[in-house]
C-alpha cells in the first residue's frame, strides 16, 4: 500500500509573494496538467515536484520576513533611535553585566596619540546620587535623580601626565602642538573625551538602554560642584554627565536637525561669516 497525499492542482501558476524589510519575493509555481482534485501518490514526479516548488517558495516568504538587517541598516536605526530620556524607570536597574558592556565598549573610542585623556566616574548609589544631583542645574536634577545609573565624563587637561617611559619620543613631541592648536587644554581634552561620551550613548542605545546627556552645573560652582561631588582633582574638566537607565514612558522621538545642506559643504566654505 503507498501513502497517497489529496493536493488541489489548477490549470494556473500560482503566485506566492513577500515583501518585508525591502525584500520583494515572487515565486511562480508552472501549471499542472491535471485535473483539478487528483489523488497522487507520493512517488509521482508531479506530487513531489509541488511538494519541492511550494516548500521553496515558503521558505523565500518566511526568508523575506526574517532578513538579518545590514550593518549600515543596524546602524542607521540605532542614530536615529537615540535621543535624550527625559524620564527613566525607577524600578528597573541596569544589570552590571550590560554596564561592563558599554564600558568595554567606550573603551574602543578613539583619541590623539591614543593617550587616552579621559576617566569616567559611575554613580550607582544612593548617597553618591544624592550629592551628584546636587551639583546639577535645577532642571537636570530631576532626570538624573530618575536615573539608576549617572556616568560623569572627566576630561583629562594634563595628559602629559599620562605619558611614560614607553611613550615613543614623537608622540612626546607630537603632543604639545597638537594641543596648542586648541584654545585651552580644556578644549583639547573636552574634545577627547566627547568621542567617548558618544561611542557610550550609541552602545547603550544598541542595548536597549535610554540615555540623557547633560552640561548644565550648578549654576554657582559649575564645574567645581561635580568635581567635589564625585571626589575629581581640579586637573579633570567636565564636558558632560550622562544619565542610564530604561525610559518610563514611550515618547514621540521628535526632534527637529538643520538640513545638511546648512551644515555641510563641498571643497569649500561658503555659509555666512
Amino acid at each position: 500500500h503507498k501513502p497517497t497525499l489529496m493536493l488541489s492542482l489548477y490549470p494556473y501558476h500560482a503566485q506566492y509573494s513577500s515583501a518585508h524589510n525591502g525584500v520583494s519575493v515572487s515565486v511562480s509555481v508552472p501549471s499542472v496538467p491535471v485535473s483539478a482534485m487528483e489523488q497522487l501518490t507520493l512517488s509521482d514526479p508531479r506530487a513531489l515536484g509541488a511538494i519541492v516548488v511550494g516548500g521553496v517558495a515558503l521558505a523565500l516568504i518566511l526568508g523575506g520576513f526574517s532578513r538579518t538587517k545590514t550593518p549600515a541598516e543596524a546602524f542607521s536605526d540605532l542614530v536615529n533611535k537615540r535621543y535624550a530620556c527625559k524620564e527613566f524607570d525607577t524600578s528597573r536597574a541596569v544589570p552590571d553585566d550590560v554596564l561592563s558592556k558599554l564600558i568595554e565598549l567606550t573603551q574602543r573610542s578613539p583619541t590623539s596619540f591614543n593617550t587616552q585623556p579621559w576617566v569616567a566616574v559611575v554613580v550607582k548609589g544612593a548617597d553618591a546620587k544624592a550629592k551628584l544631583v546636587s551639583a546639577l542645574a535645577p532642571g537636570n536634577q530631576p532626570k538624573a535623580d530618575s536615573a539608576p545609573v549617572n556616568i560623569v565624563f572627566a576630561a583629562d587637561t594634563q595628559p602629559e601626565k599620562l605619558l611614560t617611559d614607553a611613550t615613543p619620543d614623537f608622540v612626546k613631541s607630537a603632543l604639545p602642538l597638537f594641543m596648542g592648536q586648541c584654545t585651552t587644554p580644556e578644549a583639547w581634552a573636552f574634545k577627547q573625551t566627547s568621542f567617548a561620551a558618544s561611542t557610550f550613548m550609541l552602545a547603550a542605545t544598541a542595548h536597549g538602554l535610554a540615555t540623557n546627556p547633560m552640561e548644565g552645573f550648578s549654576p554657582k560652582e559649575g564645574q567645581q560642584a561635580i568635581r567635589n561631588a564625585v571626589g575629581l582633582p581640579d586637573r579633570y574638566a567636565i564636558p558632560c554627565v550622562i544619565s542610564l537607565g530604561y525610559e518610563k514612558a514611550p515618547r514621540a522621538k521628535v526632534s527637529t536637525r538643520y538640513p545638511s545642506t546648512a551644515m555641510w559643504y563641498d571643497d569649500r566654505f561658503t555659509g555666512t561669516a
